[in-house]
């Protein structure tokens, strides 16, 4: 099946007409549930909102344009944002589905350059972790569909080129395995997102997160499946 899986990825003809099938009945799912996130964080988030009209976030990691996202839902709500993707045909898709958001086809990393992407199926679990990669391969999680270079810019490069400084709602970070790493990074002090939203799939990064969370003043207030998601506690 996965073997089957895989050619039909790389069909485009034929992967077309399934993607399309998919993504209809994939948004009709999300609008009967009222969510398109995986453990319901759009909705808690929204929630936390007041579920007001109109809003401002940064979601990184952006992955599809709505099955599995965080920030969707917000989108249909009148929120605008920028998105982080750097899969050629996911951004095509966000252009389509999303055109008011800001679409950057770049990756997020722990330093600028060229890196090496490791483009997954399924396409969530795609990542700059050469390692989390192979884990997931012999974990039987994904396939590895392709490798191929990107452009990799830092949280801190993609606030200063392409957000500035503006009051950002929600930061959602999904960076398959370079989480930790990324908003341990990130000045905190000099841009204070109202909510942040990331993956912490182990243990230790997600002690690393909290303690970064508590050193820099958020307070956590869910945890959502694997996601963590923390409140500035600053006025």
């Amino acid at each position: 099946m996965n073997r089957a899986l895989k050619l039909v990825r790389q069909t485009e003809p034929l992967y077309a007409t399934v993607r399309a099938a998919r993504d209809m009945y994939s948004y009709a799912i999300g609008a009967r549930r009222g969510s398109f996130s995986q453990h319901g964080e759009d909705t808690f988030i929204h929630e936390r909102f007041g579920r007001k009209k109109g809003g401002f976030y940064v979601d990184v990691g952006a992955s599809h344009p709505f099955r599995l996202s965080n920030t969707f839902l917000l989108y249909k709500n009148g929120w605008r944002g920028v998105t982080v993707e750097p899969i050629p045909l996911l951004g095509r898709l966000h252009k389509r589905w999303r055109p008011q958001d800001s679409l950057v086809q770049k990756a997020i990393g722990l330093s600028p350059g060229k890196v090496c992407f490791q483009e997954m199926l399924p396409s969530v679990l795609s990542t700059l972790d050469a390692k989390t990669a192979q884990s997931y391969v012999s974990e039987g999680k994904a396939q590895l569909l392709r490798s191929y270079e990107i452009d990799v810019i830092t949280l801190d490069q993609l606030f200063a080129t392409y957000v500035g400084r503006r009051t950002i709602d929600l930061l959602s970070i999904d960076v398959e395995g370079l989480d930790a790493d990324t908003i341990t990074t990130f000045r905190l002090d000099d841009i204070r997102p109202i909510t942040i939203c990331i993956e912490a799939n182990h243990c230790d990064d997600r002690c690393k997160i909290l303690t970064y969370f508590e050193r820099r003043k958020y307070r956590l207030v869910a945890e959502l499946g694997c996601n963590l998601i923390a409140e500035s506690a600053l006025p």
